[in-house]
């Protein structure tokens, strides 16, 4: 069997299209890692794409921009959840997990502009390249998890109001958050597990035949992304026909849910969707042996991973449209509120307008109503039956 090379799909790499799914040979300084080979059928015709000094151009500097910029404001929030922000309420609990999470990407991007710089060599060893992607691909799943937990307790909180989960307290949300965490470090466990080849560092380990390791990386790339946003969008449905029905729609609390939701999909689109494009439409090349289309998509998906770093950056705005106290404390910290108002709390009434009260209130007693006449002419029914 052929040494076997490191792709990625939730980390950059020279040439992630072949990342997805496709054998390599050996990776030479040249071509660093973006030779591919059919699967096992040699009257295939071979595609090479090579690596593009451009794409390691654009990333090195934009992966050194969303560093900073992911250091400050995710710093900023850690800073307001831990010290201005008490106490704490199960959307926080969910905020600050994804919080956590940045970090997790920040801390590893300045090894990923070194490993541009130097043109897609990795320079630090087996066992750092492993914990960077191992870090780098937990950071997304973590990312789709808690962004999906955070729409989802949205939708508690205005559809389903009055259920257990609705009232789940802070203690009951981090145990929920705990067991999240054990899982997502489960699911991207086997990364620990491959063996490294140099000089490249990506974490896919491609053979002339797919590994139970590869194709289960395949499979969580794609189900992380489609399954979420499936809850997201019922979510946002479900919570639009809601506040349409009981007559929310004036309400602060329903009305942030909404925003919350919006930029939830904002976030999830920006930043996820164009690598499931370009990384599908790299397989889809390869398979159909397009050599040409497969080097475009190839160059397109590892630019487009620039896309999901972006997520540590946008989360921080996120947090301003999910909680008032969070956007009045960062207000006040960069000086732009006046005096020491009270903060708005998180957990805003969700609870029916008048008019629908009233509603069901006459419905329920037309009920009530409708009922008692029933239950009358039956009576009279059984006396005059009787006598």
């Amino acid at each position: 069997m052929q040494p076997m090379e490191l792709h990625n799909l939730s980390s950059p790499s020279p040439s992630l299209s072949s990342s997805v799914l496709l054998p390599s040979f050996p990776p030479s300084p040249s071509s660093s890692s973006s030779a591919f080979t059919t699967v096992g059928v040699s009257s295939r015709e071979t595609c090479h794409p090579t690596s593009s000094p451009v794409v390691s151009a654009f990333l090195a500097p934009i992966l050194a921009l969303e560093f900073v910029l992911g250091l400050v404001g995710n710093s900023l929030a850690l800073f307001i959840f831990c010290v201005h922000m008490r106490p704490w309420t199960s959307n926080t609990v969910f905020l600050v997990s994804l919080v956590a999470a940045d970090f997790l990407l920040i801390s590893n991007l300045p090894l990923r502009v070194d490993y541009y710089l130097l043109h897609e060599i990795w320079r630090f060893g087996a066992a750092a390249c492993k914990v960077n992607l191992f870090m780098l691909s937990t950071n997304r799943t973590a990312s789709v998890v808690f962004l999906t937990a955070i729409a989802l307790n949205r939708y508690l909180k205005v559809v389903q109001p009055h259920h257990v989960l609705s009232r789940a307290s802070m203690g009951a949300a981090a145990r929920v958050a705990g067991g999240l965490w054990v899982g997502i470090l489960l699911l991207n466990g086997h990364l620990l597990l491959s063996t490294f080849s140099g000089p490249s560092c990506l974490s896919y380990r491609v053979g002339t035949k797919p590994s139970a390791s590869l194709r289960w990386h395949q499979a969580l790339y794609l189900l992380e992304f489609f399954l979420p946003l499936t809850l997201i969008l019922f979510t946002i449905v479900s919570i639009g026909l809601t506040i349409r029905r009981r007559g929310l729609g004036e309400q602060a609390g329903p009305q942030r849910a909404m925003r919350v939701l919006a930029m939830v999909v904002a976030v999830y689109t920006i930043c996820f969707l164009p690598s499931i494009i370009f990384g599908t439409a790299s397989m889809v090349a390869f398979r159909l042996s397009a050599c040409h289309s497969l080097d475009l998509c190839s160059r397109l998906f590892h630019g487009s991973l620039a896309f999901t770093y972006l997520n540590s950056v946008l989360d921080p705005v996120l947090y301003c449209f999910s909680s008032p106290s969070f956007l009045h404390q960062s207000r006040a910290l960069l000086g732009l509120t006046r005096g020491q108002q009270d903060p708005v709390s998180d957990e805003s009434s969700y609870q029916p307008s008048r008019r629908w009260r009233r509603q069901e209130a006459s419905r329920k007693a037309e009920a009530t109503g409708n009922l008692e006449v029933q239950a009358k002419v039956s009576l009279e029914k059984e006396g005059s039956s009787q006598g």
